[in-house]
């Protein structure tokens, strides 16, 4: 949710952000997530070491910040966007200014008090509300601007008069009222409420934003299916030409190359796709797809995979923190695991690279050109040569060398292709 707001901030103009966490790993991990994702936009981070209010929060950030004006936004605002902070942002000659919405569901939401004529009275948190006041339509939105020496002298006073431990940032408006120096910018709503409460909450905005991620996708040249049954992250990028059937979740920092086809019913997490591959019906997370590589129906790229272009996997195949070489074939029902695959090999159905020894992964290294017949079991650590060949079933326990064979359970050694095809042209 917070990350949605920071790109909102960035694409309104903003050039740095002040984020306050929470203490210890949560805090750290939020840190994490949130750099990892990183609009244009200056970020630091500061902590709130105990929950007490948003006014605490704010005061937390104090000495990242040095700007004589402060525009401060909650970060469970996920469906915030740039035309809504805009306005806020032009407002410059008041000590506070707040951002109103009239929605149909306020929730609890903080409502705006006027008077009788109109004027900007107060607000109201949810808690404090009495059944009147819950009735209002019109609510805070959770974006404020405020004037940095304004805010600080009175969020102190705010703090310190606390009789609960907790203080609010909205405490700082009835003080700008009363000097006349408040304004409240209305802004539409088109989408509903911006926060985010509850669960069903989190899957409303869940779907608003997976409509606007559609939306611009297919204004950019992307074919979708059907925009109900496919799920894009924020994250991920399509480029123009892509085909992408139903059923797919493209996940994370993803990318998908121009003229691929995706799915029906495919996953793709943290992964680049080249370009005119055809993916359907499988799951890659973790790794780099070249382009023309064609992967079937229920196979899984985990992890740490890197496959060159032209690459064909089948059904049912595993790969796993395996680097594959242009032009590879990989047969269905095959697991390669722990593997680095020259180019131009051919690896026979039900072939198994054999990586655990018991106590630790072992790594299989298979030169260019060769062939792994159907069902070969390659127990590493093993190194198969370059045009080297393995029978059908056979079971490989020692290195095989450039041109050589092994065949038989456990493999042995035969004389290569060439050496008995020159034994039998003779002298």
């Amino acid at each position: 949710m917070s990350s949605h707001v920071l790109h909102a901030l960035a694409e309104s103009g903003i050039g740095r952000a002040v984020v306050v966490v929470p203490p210890g790993e949560r805090g750290e991990r939020i840190e994490q997530a949130l750099r990892a994702d990183a609009p244009c936009l200056e970020l630091r981070f500061v902590v709130q070491q105990q929950p007490r209010g948003t006014a605490d929060a704010v005061l937390a950030a104090r000495s990242a910040v040095n700007t004589p004006l402060l525009c401060v936004v909650n970060g469970d605002l996920p469906l915030l966007i740039p035309v809504q902070i805009r306005p806020v942002l032009c407002q410059s000659d008041a000590d506070a200014v707040i951002t109103t919405a009239v929605v149909d569901h306020p929730g609890k939401m903080g409502r705006i008090v006027r008077d009788e004529k109109g004027q900007l009275e107060g607000i109201v948190e949810h808690r404090d509300a009495d059944r009147a006041e819950r009735s209002i339509r019109e609510v805070n939105v959770g974006l404020y601007l405020f004037r940095a020496e304004f805010l600080w002298s009175t969020l102190e006073r705010i703090a310190e008069q606390a009789s609960d431990g907790e203080a609010y940032v909205t405490d700082a408006i009835p003080r700008a009222i009363r000097d006349d120096r408040a304004i409240a910018v209305a802004v539409e709503l088109p989408d509903g409420r911006l926060n985010v409460e509850t669960p069903a909450d989190a899957a409303d905005a869940e779907l608003v934003v997976r409509q606007r991620i559609v939306d611009r996708l297919l204004e950019s040249g992307v074919h979708i299916r059907d925009r109900r049954a496919t799920w894009i992250d924020a994250r991920a990028w399509v480029e123009s030409g892509a085909l992408i059937e139903p059923g797919c979740h493209i996940r994370g920092l993803s990318t998908i190359g121009a003229h691929s086809k995706i799915g029906p019913n495919a996953i793709i997490e943290d992964s680049q796709i080249g370009s005119r591959s055809v993916l359907e019906s499988c799951t890659v997370r973790g790794s780099d797809l070249g382009d023309q590589v064609e992967v079937g129906p229920y196979s899984t790229i985990r992890p740490g995979c890197a496959i060159d272009s032209h690459v064909h996997i089948g059904t049912h195949a595993e790969l796993k923190d395996a680097r594959i070489g242009a032009h590879v074939q990989i047969g269905h029902f095959s697991y390669i695991g722990d593997a680095d695959v020259g180019a131009r090999t051919n690896i026979g159905a039900g072939a198994i690279t054999c990586n655990f020894d018991g106590e630790s992964k072992q790594r299989t290294v298979i030169g260019e050109d060769a062939f792994i017949g159907s069902d070969t079991m390659l127990v590493a650590p093993l190194s198969i040569g370059n045009r080297a060949r393995t029978g059908a079933g056979a079971v490989v326990t020692r290195d095989v060398p450039d041109d050589g064979n092994a065949v038989g359970h456990p493999a042995r050694l035969t004389p290569a292709r060439r050496s008995r095809a020159g034994e039998e042209r003779g002298p």
